[in-house]
């Protein structure tokens, strides 16, 4: 993954699942060698329209590659795209599943590789959104550790503070009784700041100009929540001149058009 992408938001048995299949998934295709291929699949997903051309295309090689490293990402980082683009409950359960399965066995290859602990972290993320409150807890404290890795590993990747900054948020928010069953769990209380998550949104946005929509909406959040309104319009504002890609781009277009009405009153 390049330095300053936008941020555009496992072979088990359970991939054998029967859900609808495109016929693209069953014709003939030609076989690409590996780098041509990761090439295509990085530059298809780049634009919200080519991840599920960029999906197919991982599908298709999977039996020739499944063991190569810098394919096992990328198709656990596929998963993960078919995850966000599903609007089926029981899809996006196959999708997350799969692919934290496929994400889990590329660490266990590669602990090094900075990209294998970032998709486990994100699929972990996924998979939560499915459990109860215990596992909810011990997939958040999955998601942070890989995550704190990953950004080891790749520390000019912006994408890794965006999600950092979204932990860290979210963390900051947590009610007494999530907090509690997490000491319960870990022995000690998760605890984040606002001012910690605006660090990391901020570092996102130094290491890449204009991010992404949900950055700055964040940083919006943020600053408003600080009590510093200038600085939450100021980026609601820049908001306003990107370029609205995604389902996430518009729901953080959404929500900032809601935290500049109340910062008005």
């Amino acid at each position: 993954m390049g330095k300053c992408l936008r941020y555009i938001t496992a072979n088990t048995d359970t991939e054998e699942q029967s859900f609808p299949v495109p016929k693209a998934f069953n014709t003939r295709v030609e076989e690409l060698n590996l780098d041509v291929l990761l090439q295509k699949v990085d530059h298809l997903r780049m634009s919200e329209s080519g991840k599920s051309e960029s999906f197919e295309l991982l599908c298709d090689h999977k039996e020739k590659f499944r063991d190569e490293i810098e394919f096992m990402w990328r198709f656990a980082r596929a998963y993960g795209d078919m995850y966000e683009l599903s609007t089926n409950t029981q899809e996006k359960k196959h999708y997350a599943n799969i692919g934290r399965t496929l994400s889990e066995r590329a660490i266990n290859r590669a602990p090094m590789n900075g990209h294998c602990h970032l998709w486990y972290a994100v699929l972990c993320g996924y998979v939560s959104e499915f459990e109860g409150l215990q596992n909810k807890i011990n997939y958040g404290h999955l998601f942070k550790e890989h995550l704190d890795i990953a950004i080891r590993l790749l520390p000019e990747e912006p994408f890794l503070y965006y999600l950092k900054g979204r932990y860290c948020y979210t963390v900051s928010k947590l009610s007494w009784i999530e907090k509690k069953m997490a000491a319960t769990l870990f022995g000690k209380i998760p605890s984040s700041t606002v001012q910690e998550a605006l660090h990391n949104f901020l570092k996102a946005e130094e290491l890449c100009p204009g991010y992404s929509n949900p950055n700055y909406m964040y940083l919006a959040k943020c600053y408003a929540d600080l009590e510093e309104n200038q600085n939450a319009l100021k980026f609601c504002n820049l908001a306003l001149l990107l370029p609205t890609v995604t389902k996430e781009d518009k729901e953080a277009q959404k929500e900032m058009q809601k935290i500049m009405t109340s910062l008005k009153r």
